[in-house]
């Protein structure tokens, strides 16, 4: 059974974009366009022309420099050698004809053409996912000329129908798998399949730990399909390296083995009593693509799709393919993406120059990048480069704080992109530490802009716009570092792309709409327990890490063919997911859920249950999980749920919480600005203020206070007390006058002690740390450490006389040996300010 479903079903599934299986990021289709001309070892086509639209669409988009390449399909599938000849040279109107055998324009990444090569058959790259990546992609770009846009729709087809099964879960304890599987892994794939080996390949099944192999063997082995088992299909089916003569026989040994490993673990069945829909594993599921996304000038495009090994694929239409070698602490993240620990993804620079000749030829260009940044803390940590190093650059997307950095190298920078002398940052916290939408655009009438979630940001470009003819072309693209491998960023990179054109804002808002990574429709069959054929529980489900799935927004939906009428009413309570043969422990996000679904309320696009979603966590990995959905009532079936009574939550007094703490940054900036009368935006205190923010207390709690936090402290506190006395000295009516009668222009030698006790030191402790309150600082131990601080001799001191500590040596600011210089007393006045506004009688509260 199969049902396609167009977008109306965004009136109902708003944030569900759905269609047809496409090639461009996350899945999604490609607004139809031409894409940018290719650059070299492409194919040279002088037969006759194409005879319609059609043809010379797949000519644009699927024959030129793409798979009618003598190193891709054009070696044999040409004319008078393999069938069918989709890649001849001779004529392109009998190449279309021939293709038209292969390909299903309805639905791309179901045409027999991409099963072939998602087969092994002559994949043109080292890795299948990228091939069958690039085939599809191109294949949609045709289908979106050939169909007139964007085949923006779903094509659910009814899944496989089997009842939840018993499911055997790996024990904590390898014993079993030491003495069944591991013996035939040791002996016969350790050449290969063991770190210590002279040609180390993953995963390391073979590992001379027995506890390291057996957790690498899970992701290989089916306890519950044991012939699905990767490293037996691998043997039976690919001859890889077999012991003996025979494969086959080695693929039963190895079978064998893994069966009495098997047999060994009990299975896990759900209870009778359940009201159970039938089951499904994730790869039973339709591909879910994200809507349109603008790619139209896309030129280099990195999904992730390929999930192992050392290289992320540039599956972008231009060639060469700007690959990336992942090096260093680089893994693979479930759902489609990379995660940088500490290592970098880098292209050379012969397939980097693409993008200096395409987008130096533009004027402008796109970066774009879906972000899971490890911290917010991260500071000069470079995320996307076209680079040399630290000291040249022409593009870089890099984390400064809370802040995205753009550093670009044209006419009016410098070689180094300004990102240093003249950073263009995003504002404060618009970098979060979660999955956010970052694009880059620069053209030559608006400069740069930086767009983070599709809105811009507001940040105003500092440099004039100019020419980009200062690039450079022998620089790398490099992902999660710099080319000299010493400005490392952590964190997750699921997708990026660069275009050599500056996209709008509104495309910005299109692509991020369109969403990322792989995304499927589970449609969980509830037939044999409602009165209706064809009748399923839907819901998009994707990898939310390497560690969860995320079910989101389930659906009713009936995928009767031609059917008229709406399927008949039934209520749904108390929906709950399973997986593996019990229900999910935590994160129930439907238990609650009590509605109907068929009826009046019934669209044929579907109909909505819940906006809820869920996270649950991968059991035996992605290939082997089996899900299903439990109700406690569904029509006229019933489960009566009884919840255990939770155990009685015991209180236990928790440490006792300190009455003091010190304030935080923003907070200790508008006090000395309360304090001071300075503005914050006065002078240079809010470019102080800025630099020194994030090493500021962000936390209350005296325990977390920092040596690093003091120090910034005391360079805010001088910055505020130099614009005071700045201020006071030019007459400036912004900043009230703060030290009545002192004349700054009189010698410091010749201000008597009793004056600079009077005019400066009484006013900042009245101010500062003021009077009548039930806790304060000691006023004749700070009024002694100021004296101190300017006078050389406190000795007849009231204040250091009653001062409950003993009494500090002198450091006389306010004095000299001979005569002072011209601003010695703005700058002793300045010292006090700061060390009274800098201590501990503003810090804590």
């Amino acid at each position: 059974m199969k049902k396609i479903i167009a977008y109306p079903l965004l009136v109902i599934l708003p944030t569900l974009l759905l269609h047809g299986c496409g090639g461009s990021s996350s899945g999604a289709d490609v607004t139809g366009n031409a894409p940018p001309p290719p650059t070299g070892g492409g194919t040279t086509y002088t037969g006759p022309v194409a005879l319609t639209a059609d043809v010379s669409a797949f000519q644009q988009f699927v024959w030129n420099d793409r798979l009618a390449r003598t190193d891709r399909c054009g070696a044999c599938h040409v004319e008078g050698q393999q069938s069918p000849a989709f890649a001849r040279s001779d004529d392109i109107n009998l190449a279309y004809d021939a293709a038209n055998t292969v390909v299903t324009l309805a639905s791309p990444a179901n045409s027999r053409i991409v099963t072939k090569v998602a087969e092994g058959h002559q994949c043109w790259e080292d890795n299948v996912n990228a091939c069958t990546t690039q085939l599809v992609a191109w294949l949609t770009e045709w289908a979106n000329a050939s169909l007139g846009g964007s085949a923006e729709r779903v094509n659910f087809q009814a899944p496989p129908e089997r009842d939840p099964g018993s499911s055997r879960y790996y024990p904590a304890s390898s014993a079993g798998f030491a003495s069944t599987v591991y013996p035939l892994l040791n002996n016969f794939c350790s050449d290969c399949h063991e770190p210590g080996s002279s040609t180390p390949v993953t995963p390391y099944f073979a590992h001379d730990d027995v506890d390291t192999a057996y957790l690498a063997a899970q992701g290989v082995m089916n306890l519950n399909a044991v012939a699905n088992s990767r490293v037996v299909q691998r043997l039976r089916e690919d001859n890889h390296n077999c012991w003996t003569d025979s494969c086959a026989a080695d693929a039963d040994a190895l079978m064998a083995a893994i069966q009495n490993l098997a047999d060994g673990i009990a299975p896990v069945t759900p209870p009778a009593s359940l009201v159970i829909s039938k089951a499904l594993t994730l790869d039973d599921g339709t591909l879910a693509e994200s809507g349109g996304r603008f790619e139209q000038n896309v030129i280099a495009r990195y999904e992730f799709r390929t999930g192992s090994g050392n290289t992320a694929y540039d599956t972008g239409p231009v060639s060469p393919g700007a690959h990336l070698n992942l090096t260093g602490d680089v893994e693979w993240v479930g759902g489609w993406g990379i995660r940088i620990n500490d290592g970098k993804a880098q292209a050379s620079t012969t397939t980097s120059a693409k993008l200096h000749q395409l987008i130096q030829a533009s004027g402008e260009f796109t970066m774009e990048a879906w972000l899971i940044p490890a911290t917010a803390a991260q500071n000069d940590a470079h995320i996307i480069s076209y680079s040399a190093g630290t000291m040249a650059r022409n593009v870089t997307l890099a984390q400064a704080g809370s802040s995205y950095r753009f550093a670009l190298r044209h006419n009016n920078t410098d070689l180094n992109g300004g990102i240093m002398d003249a950073p263009f940052d995003s504002p404060a916290e618009s970098l979060q530490a979660s999955l956010q939408h970052v694009v880059l655009t620069y053209d030559p009438v608006n400069g740069r802009r930086i767009y983070v979630n599709g809105e811009d940001t507001g940040a105003i470009d500092p440099a004039v716009p100019e020419l980009l003819n200062s690039w450079n072309d022998s620089y790398a693209l490099v992902l999660g570092n710099e080319a000299s491998s010493d400005r490392l960023w952590q964190g997750v990179i699921r997708f990026v792309a660069i275009h050599n054109r500056a996209l709008s804002a509104s495309q910005v808002a299109q692509n991020f709409d369109a969403g990322v990574g792989e995304r499927r429709f589970l449609l969980f069959g509830i037939s044999h327990l409602v009165d209706e054929d064809d009748a399923y529980i839907a819901f998009e489900v994707s990898r939310f890490d390497n560690y969860a799935y995320l079910f989101a927004r389930p659906f009713f939906i009936d995928l009767t063919d031609g059917q008229t009428d709406a399927p008949a009413n039934f209520d749904i309570q108390g929906m709950r997911l399973g997986i593996n043969g019990g229900e999910a422990q935590v994160g129930q996000a439907w238990i609650n859920l009590d509605t109907s679904a068929g009826g009046i309320d019934y669209s044929s696009d579907g109909q909505l249950l819940s906006p809820l979603g869920m996270l649950v966590a991968v059991d035996q990995g992605q290939e082997q999980d089996e899900f299903f959905l439990t109700f406690a009532r569904l029509g006229d079936h019933t489960n009566v749920y009884v919840e255990a009574t939770p155990a009685p939550f015991e209180l236990t007094p928790g440490a006792q919480q300190s009455l003091v703490g010190v304030r935080t940054f923003d907070a200790i900036n508008l006090s000395m600005s309360e304090l001071t009368g300075v503005p914050p935006t006065y002078g240079d205190v809010p470019t102080t203020f800025a630099s020194i923010r994030k090493q500021l207390p962000t936390s209350p709690e005296l325990g977390g206070f920092l040596t690093s936090h003091q120090i910034a402290v005391a360079q805010l506190s001088i910055e505020y007390c130099n614009a005071l006395v700045e201020a006071n000295i030019a007459g400036d009516s912004e900043v009230p006058v703060f030290f009545a009668g002192l004349d700054y222009n009189t010698n410091a030698n010749s201000i008597s002690d009793a004056d600079w006790r009077n005019l400066v030191i009484s006013p900042l402790v009245t101010r500062f740390v003021g009077t009548g309150l039930a806790q304060q600082p000691d006023l004749n131990a700070v009024t002694c450490e100021l004296e101190s601080l300017l006078l050389d001799d406190t000795s007849g001191s009231a204040a250091c006389s009653a001062a409950p500590t003993e009494r500090p040596a002198p450091a006389s600011l306010a004095r000299c040996a001979g005569s002072c210089s011209a601003d010695r007393t703005a700058i002793a006045t300045k010292a006090a300010c700061a060390a009274a506004l800098g201590s501990a009688t503003l810090l804590m509260q």
